[in-house]
């Protein structure tokens, strides 16, 4: 089985993580998924979960929906007094309600936005449009430091690194090959959230991504050009860059 890449019309500048226990959330992926400057990093089904995620990928939003049941709230605002003891600097939250009464109780919990299920569009549009006016893009350089010289290089220029001992091969869409003496894992930390690990040797920059075959697990760059194995440790991460396949 293989999938294949849609074209992003938009370069993706905000990443965000959906927490949903409902039957909802497939609906309401498909509903961000229509705004190609968001990237969904992670879909989870239980607040443990989201909170791990939240953690780990330090999402830009925090989409958060709010069940209807007394115990789905409970665990939902625990969540929200979690994040503000752990982190210094909190993702946007986003609430998903079927209720407005939910939305007041989130409010007093420092929540920054709230959209009313099932979503209209308008709504949705409304609080991203906001989201992006009021928050910068990510940083345009990443510095290189190879043989004496230092490359600047937009992160959008980078098709793929390739891990070599403790160096670091650079691929780029010119076609050019820079090496850099620091780990895979040191640029890993640096580069933006949609550059994917997909193997102990390999960190792709997902827009290149044009095909994924699972059965033979390769990845497909720059119009099937380069092909990648993607190993099953990371599966997690072949699963969030799906979520942007049609």
């Amino acid at each position: 089985m293989f999938f294949t890449l849609l074209h992003c019309k938009q370069k993706m500048q905000f990443s965000f993580v959906l927490i949903d226990e409902s039957v909802n959330s497939t609906a309401t992926l498909e509903a961000i998924k229509d705004y190609e400057a968001f990237l969904c990093v992670a879909i989870c089904s239980s607040t443990e979960e989201g909170m791990k995620k939240i953690l780990e990928l330090k999402p830009n939003i925090v989409f958060l929906s709010i069940g209807n049941t007394l115990t789905c709230q409970t665990h939902s605002f625990s969540l929200l007094s979690e994040l503000h003891e752990y982190l210094i600097d909190l993702p946007t939250i986003i609430v998903l309600s079927t209720t407005k009464e939910a939305a007041y109780e989130a409010y007093q919990r420092g929540v920054s936005g709230f959209i009313l299920q099932p979503i209209q569009e308008i709504d949705l549009q409304k609080c991203l449009m906001r989201y992006q006016k009021t928050h910068k893009s990510l940083a345009s350089k990443i510095s290189i430091k190879s043989n004496g010289d230092y490359h600047f290089i937009n992160p959008n220029d980078i098709i793929y690194l390739k891990a070599d001992s403790n160096t670091t091969d650079f691929y780029l869409k010119n076609g050019k090959v820079i090496s850099a003496f620091k780990t895979l894992k040191h640029f890993e930390q640096l580069l933006p959230f949609y550059f994917f690990r997909i193997h102990h040797t390999y960190l792709i920059n997902i827009e290149y991504v044009s095909r994924i075959n699972l059965g033979k697990c390769n990845c497909y760059l720059d119009n099937n050009e380069i092909i990648l194995p993607f190993s099953r440790t990371y599966k997690d991460n072949i699963d969030a860059i799906l979520v942007r396949i049609s």
